[in-house]
């Protein structure tokens, strides 16, 4: 926190900031609390965790009880995770304090809670040992990943699925124009057939469009040859192919003077 969070103030007990559980960032392995009596408090402290597996035993660098120093000072808890699994640990420190040598005993417990990930086996360095303890220290340089980390991997994934998800989707927008195109062409091409379908018995020969009606007819033209009453048992796509060769798009024609019908 950036700000000061007073426990006890004026000989007053804060029980609304004691009821707070708050959380530890992983990267954080230490607390820091201020304090001083202005009389004789002896204390005792302890500590318990919900999951010995994912973090130590916390340790602080007093005495486990005592008399509260009369001049304000600052008391340290370890906080360090083991790194052999992923959990959310939720660790109480737990103070006692007596006042003048009574049986008038005030308990104050500290919330908290951290994120403890696991490491990887190239990540775990060679366990030294304390002078004060006899518990393995990890290096903190190859702490757990950060949640900022997990949270940048995450982001990285939700883009994935949604450039695959956007694809998917103009993938099916085209073939569903692909399909409505086809659909045009085959109406078009079904008008254009009911126009063949009169009786004819001779080959017809088409003209250029520049060619004046009395002008011979170019015989490197494909022809089309219709007999009577044969499109009444063609299918459109027979029709399609009987025409393929003459099959204009009725797009690319523009109406003027009619040369020949």
């Amino acid at each position: 926190l950036d700000a000061e969070l007073y426990y006890v103030r004026n000989d007053l007990i804060n029980h609304y900031a004691l009821s707070f559980n708050l959380l530890i960032p992983s990267e954080t392995n230490s607390l820091h609390f201020s304090w001083h009596a202005k009389s004789k408090v002896e204390y005792k402290l302890g500590f318990q965790v919900d999951n010995a597996m994912a973090i130590d035993m916390p340790q602080a660098n007093i005495s486990v009880q005592g008399e509260v120093p009369r001049a304000l000072s600052v008391f340290r808890v370890e906080l360090s995770c083991t790194g052999r699994l992923d959990s959310e640990v939720t660790i109480l420190m737990q103070l006692n304090l007596t006042i003048n040598s009574s049986k008038n005993i005030t308990v104050l417990n500290f919330k908290r809670r951290k994120m403890c990930y696991k490491k990887f086996e190239q990540e775990v360095k060679t366990p030294t040992s304390d002078k004060n303890s006899s518990k393995a220290i990890f290096d903190p340089v190859n702490a757990a990943p950060t949640t900022s980390t997990r949270v940048f991997y995450i982001s990285v994934g939700v883009c994935c699925a949604v450039i695959f998800l956007v694809a998917i989707i103009l993938a099916v927008l085209h073939l569903h124009s692909m399909k409505r195109i086809e659909l045009d062409d085959s109406i078009s091409d079904s008008s254009s057939s009911q126009g063949l379908s009169q009786p004819s018995t001779q080959t017809t020969q088409y003209l250029r469009a520049d060619t004046p009606n009395n002008a011979t007819p170019v015989t490197s033209y494909p022809t089309l040859r219709i007999e009577k009453n044969d499109l009444k048992s063609v299918t459109l796509m027979e029709a399609k192919g009987k025409v393929k060769d003459i099959a204009i798009s009725r797009e690319r024609i523009t109406l003027k003077d009619v040369l020949q019908e």
